[in-house]
């Protein structure tokens, strides 16, 4: 294995989610309303097209709150969509490369739906800017978070269920039509303007996929706490969008030395990778331990260079994990925060790789410095101590341990050829002004938007989520890639 597992230190998608009114500021049709079978079970899943990369913008973390959904017949009462947690947080980064679950298994009365709307509060973007291409990190003083006002997004639609139709819906926010730019600078953020949401109806046509027959979408890098777990099926519970269900199969691949159903620890935290089918079912292709017990883990992506004498860096939370209890992250912590983070230095970093091809001259998993440690790259790490952020102060977290996580990058085609691809225009933070190689791991690659990744045109926009190595070649191995 190409990790370390983190020590104890360190580290039912809910079996059916009813539509109902949580979160939804109108009323409507909740639950059975055509009634004597003459429903649909329907899917949401959540993707994001990326601002331009020639814009050069370096945003950290996207994220809003989404509270509920409706959808509107042509003839009818309306029906109120419950999302799949009661504070379900979007972190639209994340989505620009991979599929979060939205709702599941939702009831809809057969008909046409011309309209879909989404409710959101708290849109929020955090980001820096660099001046100097080529400079890693932040320019400095520059990180900073502009929020948006609560409200929601109507979408005109001409989505047809039938009855016992089992379907997805894919719901993709496109992040560039809702921000106000000064340069490098996002002076506002309206989740509401036009043209921000799209809705289509899944899986998407064969030529634009490498899904089979009977698989609706990549569910992948769901990272989260164990909570139920009879093979061949378990539950994930994650902080900030609820539970999924999967089950595994004899393709199922798991890195841990049993490499079977047995690596799964209930109340431990993992990382799976999963496929959601046109039969509501979830597929487990993936499964990697992180923790043997539940404890409170900050993800987040390093914005500036660290610095090797006082053994600080900065991030920008983009994911995390809460101990089941005495926890010292929950109801204190938020996506989009900054901390910095001071390493007790002396056991050497981790790297969750995920069945990835590694590149050979990497020397992370062998270093215990932050030296090590460059802007663009996103870690998790066991929080010992934590202060939140307050108003535009930082946070502080400490902790004795590090792991490399994937993070999400979205560049242009610059050579679209395998395994190694190449990209260039990424986030301007990262300081990689020239093009960057991106390998590719035979069995471990999803993507979207293209059945093949050779079909990606050079100039046109796609994103990944990848290891980032830095300067060895190749600079990034990546699991998913979508074609935008």
């Amino acid at each position: 294995m190409n990790r370390q597992v983190f020590t104890l230190s360190f580290f039912f998608l809910t079996a059916v989610i009813l539509a109902s009114c949580s979160g939804v500021p109108k009323g409507g049709c909740t639950v059975n309303c055509g009634g004597g079978g003459g429903n649909a079970t329907v899917w949401f899943v959540l993707t994001a097209t990326p601002p331009n990369p020639n814009l050069a913008l370096s945003i950290q973390a996207f994220t809003t709150t989404i509270t509920g959904i409706t959808l509107t017949p042509s003839t009818g009462a309306a029906v109120n969509v419950a999302v799949n947690s009661t504070s379900y947080v979007a972190e639209f980064n994340r989505v620009t490369s991979d599929s979060t679950v939205l709702a599941a298994k939702v009831s809809v009365p057969s008909g046409t739906y011309t309209q879909l709307q989404l409710f959101f509060s708290a849109p929020r973007v955090t980001f820096c800017t660099q001046a100097n291409p080529g400079v890693p990190g932040c320019a400095a003083s520059t990180l900073a978070s502009v929020t948006g006002a609560a409200g929601s997004a109507t979408v005109s639609t001409n989505l047809l269920f039938t009855a016992n139709q089992r379907t997805g819906i894919v719901l993709n926010a496109n992040l560039g039509n809702s921000l106000t730019l000064n340069g490098q600078i996002v002076t506002a953020v309206n989740l509401g303007a036009a043209n921000v949401f799209t809705a289509a109806t899944l899986p998407p046509a064969s030529t634009a996929t490498d899904l089979a027959s009977g698989q609706l979408s990549h569910v992948n890098d769901v990272q989260g706490v164990v909570t139920a777990a009879s093979s061949p099926t378990l539950t994930i519970h994650t902080t900030t969008r609820g539970d999924i269900t999967a089950t595994a199969n004899s393709s199922t691949q798991y890195d841990c030395s049993a490499n079977n159903f047995t690596c799964v620890q209930l109340n431990g935290v993992a990382i799976v990778d999963t496929i959601l089918n046109v039969d509501g079912t979830l597929t487990l292709t993936f499964y990697e331990p992180v923790n043997s017990a539940a404890t409170d883990i900050i993800e987040g992506v390093v914005t500036g260079v660290p610095n090797s004498v006082t053994n600080k860096f900065p991030i920008v939370v983009t994911d995390s994990v809460f101990a089941t209890s005495g926890s010292i992250l929950s109801g204190k912590i938020n996506l989009g925060d900054q901390v910095v983070v001071t390493l007790t230095p002396g056991q050497t970093f981790s790297i969750f790789a995920k069945g990835l091809g590694l590149p050979p001259g990497q020397n992370f998993s062998s270093s215990n410095s932050v030296s090590s440690i460059l802007p663009g790259q996103t870690i998790a790490l066991p929080a010992s101590t934590f202060t939140a952020q307050s108003g535009i102060t930082p946070g502080t977290a400490g902790t004795s341990k590090i792991g490399l996580r994937l993070t999400r990058v979205t560049a242009t085609m610059s050579s679209a050829v395998l395994p190694i691809f190449s990209g260039t225009s990424l986030p301007r933070f990262f300081g990689l002004a020239t093009a960057q190689q991106f390998g590719t791991t035979s069995g471990r690659l999803s993507l979207d938007g293209v059945s093949i990744l050779t079909s990606i045109s050079n100039g046109t926009t796609f994103s990944t989520s990848a290891l980032y190595f830095g300067p060895t070649a190749p600079e990034f191995s990546s699991q998913t890639v979508r074609a935008h």
